[in-house]
């Protein structure tokens, strides 16, 4: 099965009147959510895939924007578990053999769960993906790629510019 770990986009900063739950994402976090689905989209095609979110207001954003730019997506379930830096629980309670899984969480759960799964350590920027196999009964992944905003706007713009040519 495959695991994709997503950070949430860039979002405002916490205040005195935002608490850190709170912290909606910005336009540039919007766009930076769109195209990591555009980009997802074409990675799965029209595969069922669940995707999980932290209760945290940028991390559910995100993830809606997520599932209503992906064909096979069936919605956001929202879970503690992704606030909580424990691989083992985390998996315990949401890895089912099958479809593909979209967990959407925060720097440094994430990076800490990337450790656990591929023994990798990679910092995770807003909106930024890693892309597992993940072995359910080894309980371990391989990682087959981590991609960057920049990165997904560059293939983007490669792209369009192919189409106009």
């Amino acid at each position: 099965m495959y695991i994709i770990l997503v950070r949430h986009g860039e979002a405002e900063p916490e205040t005195e009147k935002i608490s850190n739950r709170a912290r909606r994402l910005t336009e540039k976090g919007r766009r930076q959510a769109g195209r990591t689905a555009r980009l997802l989209n074409q990675l799965l095609g029209k595969q069922s895939v669940t995707i999980w979110s932290s209760p945290y207001r940028r991390t559910r954003e995100t993830a809606e924007i997520l599932a209503s730019g992906l064909s096979g997506a069936e919605g956001v379930q929202v879970t503690d578990k992704l606030i909580q830096a424990s691989w083992a629980l985390t998996s315990s309670q949401l890895i089912r053999e099958g479809r593909p899984l979209i967990l959407v969480s925060h720097q440094p759960i994430l990076q800490s769960y990337l450790l656990s799964i591929v023994s990798a350590a990679l910092k995770f920027t807003p909106a930024s993906m890693a892309v597992i196999r993940y072995d359910v009964a080894w309980r371990e992944g391989k990682l087959l790629g981590f991609l960057t905003p920049g990165l997904c706007k560059m293939m983007e713009d490669s792209r369009r510019e192919s189409e106009e040519e």
